[in-house]
């Protein structure tokens, strides 16, 4: 039920006034302006409240929270993010030339591995083809430091150290291959520091880092050698630690029908460079 406003007014003056015939202790223009003020403050309220409500249906709507309120097929459906490509890396030649003596021929690439940290050592499992397997490594920083380990016929190991764009890589022959080469899967160990690693400071430390020309001093040269040193590679991977860097190792080989038989001049077994573009692997790096 709805009262005008005229019958308020007729209700006020007539319960209003006071036993003794007074005025209404409150004028009926303050009352009815009042009532009018109240109306107001509670349709500007609601009204409020209303757009605030639709404001914050339209953020979930496209907000965060958008995808918990859509239809679970319609999140199945966005495609997937594109994959991120990975960096081109080095490049490993397709083939190794070698030299022994009046021999020359070239070893295929058979077998490669992508690495993307420095600073500890990889072993690369392979199955040779023949005596004559060979290796290489390229990296992405060609200052890096690179040491390869292997093992050679008489129990050592040897191999080869250096500045990863320096080194043409090392392959074993006849006179160098361990027995029983061919007889299943062989490994080698690479060792990739970053550029900067302190191998002066370690070798210095550990070896002496004797000059390999006096007077050298600890130069380049002496610190390839000292690289050979396993405490100084183990001492040098706890100073530097794992970092990103990528390198590639790839092995090299023909089959073993087509060995050809090493020359009198073959350096195998020496400890010395080749005449060429590789050295067996039992070059030290000294």
């Amino acid at each position: 039920m709805r009262h005008t406003e005229s019958d308020l007014r007729e209700l006020l003056d007539r319960y209003g006034r006071a036993p003794s015939g007074c005025e209404p202790s409150a004028g009926l223009d303050a009352i009815v302006r009042r009532g009018r003020g109240i109306r107001r403050t509670r349709r500007a309220v609601t009204a409020g409240a209303a757009l605030a409500l639709a404001v914050a249906a339209t953020g979930l709507a496209s907000g965060p929270l958008a995808d918990l309120l859509r239809p679970r097929e319609a999140v199945l459906a966005q495609p997937s993010p594109a994959a991120v490509p990975a960096g081109p890396g080095a490049d490993l030649p397709g083939t190794m030339p070698v030299v022994l003596g009046a021999d020359r021929f070239d070893l295929s690439l058979i077998h490669s591995r992508r690495f993307e940290t420095v600073g500890v050592g990889e072993t690369v499992t392979f199955t040779p083809t023949s005596h004559f397997t060979g290796n290489k490594v390229v990296c992405d920083d060609p200052r890096a430091w690179v040491v390869t380990d292997l093992p050679l016929r008489g129990g050592e190991s040897g191999g080869t150290a250096g500045r990863c764009g320096d080194l043409a890589g090392g392959h074993h022959d006849r006179l160098s291959a361990p027995s029983g080469w061919l007889e299943g899967p062989q490994s080698m160990k690479v060792w990739v520091f970053p550029a900067d690693a302190p191998v002066r400071e370690v070798a210095e430390a550990v070896t002496g880092c004797r000059p390999v020309v006096k007077p050298g001093g600890c130069d380049e040269a002496a610190q390839v050698r000292a690289l050979r040193d396993p405490e100084v590679r183990r001492r040098l991977s706890l100073r530097t630690g794992e970092r990103p860097g990528g390198w590639t190792v790839g092995i090299y080989d023909r089959p073993a029908a087509a060995e050809p038989a090493p020359g009198d001049g073959s350096p195998a077994g020496t400890g010395l460079p080749a005449e060429g573009p590789s050295a067996p692997a039992d070059r030290r790096g000294d």
